[in-house]
């Protein structure tokens, strides 16, 4: 399985991406993006797994809703 960490700041632009087959290691990354990140009033943050099914989204990041997490 990967984990995708993927950073927008706007909507459909450019993305900062990173992929990680640990999920610790992504929850890690995405946290530390959302530190970062964070006070960026239209930063979306996205965590998403694949495997041999279709991804599937874990988590994401607005300063309007804060952390979403989302389960099976």
């Amino acid at each position: 399985m990967v984990f995708e960490v993927v950073l927008r700041f706007t909507v459909g632009g450019p993305a900062v991406t990173g992929e990680w087959r640990n999920d610790e290691t992504a929850v890690r990354k995405f946290r530390s993006l959302v530190g970062l990140y964070g006070d960026h009033a239209t930063a979306t943050i996205t965590l998403t797994a694949s495997g041999p099914e279709r991804p599937r989204v874990l988590r994401t990041w607005t300063r309007e809703h804060g952390e979403t997490v989302f389960t099976a």
